[in-house]
């Protein structure tokens, strides 16, 4: 890892130095107190990264603060990339494993344009304007004389009367 952080270091040859010497001296006890955080080695790692990896991003500052407080100055970059890492760890969902339906045969995508083309007047046309012709809900209410909540409402409405539609039809879950 030390040879790729360096290379995006600016530095000077005595700088490269302290800051190799610094890396040396502190990179296992700042492992283990991201690991004090994450609970996990492999997203330990990640987060000691992170941190190194800003501390060259901000090497003027390492080199511009004194001996003595650049330890607590990297500790508060690894608290805070293992803060970081716990709050958006927290954001990903599992996949259900329901949701994942079989692509469709490859064919001709008449047969979902025929269906999509067999609505009601209401729907068809802000469905062609968005699926079709891909165009965002302002630019469907220029063209159709419609106001945006309008074009937005007869979308979701339009999608489920299709989703249905294409269900008889036989595709999707039944």
């Amino acid at each position: 890892m030390l040879p790729t952080l360096l290379a995006g270091l600016e530095a000077s040859q005595a700088q490269t130095d302290t800051f190799i010497q610094f890396y040396k001296a502190h990179s296992v006890g700042l492992y283990r107190y991201a690991l004090s955080w994450v609970k996990n080695p492999h997203q330990a790692e990640d987060v000691a990264q992170t941190a190194w990896l800003q501390c060259v991003q901000h090497a003027q500052r390492f080199f511009s603060l004194p001996e003595e407080k650049r330890l607590p100055w990297m500790v508060t970059l690894v608290k805070h990339a293992a803060l970081t890492h716990l709050r958006t760890a927290g954001r990903t969902v599992p996949l259900d494993p329901e949701a994942d339906l079989p692509a469709p045969e490859a064919g001709d995508p008449g047969d979902i344009i025929a269906v999509l083309r067999s609505m009601p007047e209401t729907y068809r046309t802000v469905l062609e304007l968005r699926f079709l012709e891909e165009l965002d809900s302002a630019e469907i209410a220029r063209r159709t004389g419609l106001s945006v909540s309008a074009v937005d409402t007869r979308i979701h409405r339009g999608r489920k009367r299709l989703q249905e539609a294409l269900r008889k039809e036989g595709y999707g879950r039944g």
